[in-house]
């Protein structure tokens, strides 16, 4: 299909760009706010595969603003080999599961040299974490964030749960408080968050075709475009999302 395509009533649509760093529309692309840091704690992400693209997931920045990070896709009815075998000794799993440790808490000695998250909604994450029993296996440590989430174009279902970045941030402030940069991530977060809520309340790009602009005088026909509404923010509860 070639583009831009004319539609039969005269309207031209004409798709927007997009960056294939952030995965992100051009006009909301994150990419300049991303600040780079160097974390000693390495940090391995599990996404459901229907979390890859999402407008609004935070994987994003933790990907690009991290210098020690892997994302891994892991659905629910995956084969989890290679995820598995690249998990070095010493992770543990970020989720907020029945037995869980309180991260801070923990005594030096006995905190992880690495951290393991599923990123998806907390439907999605529940779901891989039940699916591969393996994850059960590695020991588990939770957070008690100090403040609500500020996801506010996703409704998190407990107050206590955040979106992924806001969970790694947190974590690798309690397990290297030294590292700089962690609030520059914060503010991508923000920054994301707004060029979003911007987005979505523009109209699509569609324009009247020049042949169709000397309609007769009698002609009231307007071309048709979609309700601004109709892009609206989504409210699915996030995981680590």
């Amino acid at each position: 299909m070639s583009w831009p395509k004319q539609q039969p009533n005269g309207v031209v649509f004409r798709p927007r760009a997009a960056c294939y760093r952030c995965f992100k529309p051009a006009v909301a692309c994150v990419c300049d706010v991303i600040t780079r840091v160097v974390n000693q704690t390495g940090v391995t992400i599990l996404q459901h595969p229907r979390e890859r693209f999402h407008a609004v997931g935070t994987e994003r920045i933790a990907r690009l603003g991290l210098t020690n990070i892997r994302v891994e896709l892991l659905a629910p009815w995956s084969d989890a080999g290679e995820a598995r075998r690249l998990i070095p000794d010493g992770a543990a799993l970020l989720y907020p599961g029945p037995g869980a440790r309180d991260l801070a808490g923990l005594p030096q000695s006995e905190r992880p040299k690495h951290l393991v998250m599923i990123d998806g909604t907390w439907w999605q994450a529940k779901k891989v974490h039940d699916a591969h029993t393996w994850l059960h296996e590695l020991p588990q440590v939770s957070l008690t964030p100090s403040e609500p989430s500020r996801y506010r174009l996703r409704r998190e279902p407990k107050a206590t749960y955040v979106a992924t970045i806001e969970a790694i941030v947190q974590a690798l402030r309690i397990l290297e408080p030294q590292t700089h940069g962690l609030d520059g991530l914060l503010q991508s977060f923000a920054v994301m968050i707004e060029r979003q809520a911007q987005f979505q309340i523009r109209p699509a790009p569609f324009e009247t075709a020049p042949e169709k602009m000397a309609a007769p005088a009698d002609e009231h026909k307007l071309p048709l475009v979609p309700s601004p509404s109709s892009n609206g923010p989504a409210t699915s509860g996030r995981g680590l999302g």
